[in-house]
């Protein structure tokens, strides 16, 4: 017998001047964020923040996880989506 399983993910793109990098479902996103890294979990309030160079983790169901480094750019979260412009 099958549990419903609550989905806890949410999109991410990741966009540069070249067009799109990355695209996925993903469970939780770490952002190199002007103050200091950040976190989204699926749900988190709408946001637009500079982002600083630094490394982007993505975390998949069963603990996988791609980094991506970054030297800045800009972040939007909004309605379980993620969209970010890097340099």
């Amino acid at each position: 017998q099958r549990k419903n399983r609550i989905s806890m993910s949410f999109e991410i793109k990741i966009v540069s001047k070249n067009g799109l990098e990355f695209e996925s479902e993903v469970d939780s996103v770490t952002l190199p964020a002007k103050d200091g890294y950040i976190t989204v979990l699926r749900s988190h309030a709408s946001l637009i923040t500079s982002l600083n160079a630094g490394t982007i983790t993505a975390r998949f169901s069963g603990q996988k996880e791609k980094n991506i480094e970054i030297m800045g750019g800009f972040s939007e979260i909004k309605d379980n989506k993620l969209t970010v412009l890097i340099d």
